[in-house]
């Protein structure tokens, strides 16, 4: 008989890790636009920084998702919405758990003292102060007793640790963190984040209820949160479009909004049907999901063109 238990890259949801791709991508490719060039130990070692305490982040939230019922079966099916629930399916695994967000954290604080062993005095106080404050969120975005996605303001958190604070440390490593092109680029991979994770929000609707996770969504109601959604889009569009405009190539940029915008119809229509026949919520996060991925591959793409040409 085959061996079902849950593997290492089922645990840290390594799928979800496209969300921290994208701002280390962009990230370096304006250093590259700006600067002609890039520091390859500032890239690698804030690679390590970022990536490691983002799989904590994700293992912390399933092991405390599931300790308060969030995370079930049920809600562990879909990829793009809850946790894993790994440790549903295999209690064993919890103390493993630990020890892999454990590690991450080691791993993002030996990256973080590299980052200041190579640069400059003047950024150490960034690169402390990102480090501390990822960590932190990355155990109690929902461990007690602070439970940041359970009291509404998980969102702020998505939106801060997937936008300018990863921008910051990718751009910080390269010595120009608050260089205007990398401030205008800063809302964008959060709020793309962010767009992902309200979409599978709405499908654990019914489970969040049932363990008290009163996140921003579950507080608006269904039919708020799709307008809200919307509002998202719009930012983000609105956002790519500014920053295309401040680059001589930009509108490079804009032809990933092209699937983006076409695919917006069907995710809202799909949204809005849900509010009678729920099936129809799990789609529409299902393509919202899909979006999430093309948009990143394909703004990604055009950054690293203009930071080529």
């Amino acid at each position: 008989m085959a061996d079902e238990r849950p593997g290492v890259f089922e645990m840290i949801r390594a799928y979800g890790l496209l969300a921290m791709l994208a701002p280390l991508v962009i990230s370096t490719s304006v250093t590259v636009i700006v600067t002609g060039g890039f520091s390859l130990q500032g890239l690698v070692l804030a690679a390590v920084v970022g990536f490691s305490i983002h799989i904590s982040m994700n293992i912390y939230n399933d092991i405390y998702d599931t300790k308060q019922g969030c995370d079930t079966l049920e809600s562990g099916q879909s990829m793009f919405s809850g946790g894993s629930a790994v440790i549903v399916r295999d209690p064993g695994l919890e103390g493993k758990m630990f020890t892999i967000a454990r590690a991450g954290l080691v791993v993002g604080l030996l990256g973080t003292l590299g980052l200041l062993y190579i640069s400059e005095m003047e950024l150490w106080p960034l690169f402390i102060f990102l480090f501390l404050t990822a960590t932190f969120l990355s155990k109690y975005y929902t461990a007690e007793p602070f439970k940041f996605a359970y009291r509404g303001l998980g969102e702020i958190v998505v939106w801060l640790g997937f936008g300018p604070f990863a921008i910051l440390l990718y751009a910080a490593a390269q010595g120009i963190p608050f260089h205007p092109m990398i401030v205008s680029i800063m809302p964008i991979t959060g709020l793309s984040t962010l767009i992902f994770a309200w979409g599978g929000e709405m499908v654990d609707m019914p489970y969040d209820r049932k363990a008290g996770k009163c996140g921003l969504v579950l507080r608006m109601g269904l039919k708020n949160s799709i307008y809200g959604l919307l509002i998202l889009y719009i930012l983000l569009i609105a956002n790519v479009i500014f920053t295309a405009y401040l680059f001589t190539t930009g509108w490079i940029l804009l032809l990933a909004l092209v699937p983006y915008i076409l695919l917006l119809p069907k995710v809202f229509i799909l949204l809005m049907k849900g509010l009678k026949h729920e099936g129809k919520i799990y789609e529409g996060a299902r393509l919202n999901f899909f979006s999430f991925v093309v948009f990143s591959i394909m703004i990604m793409t055009g950054f690293v063109i203009i930071a080529l040409m």
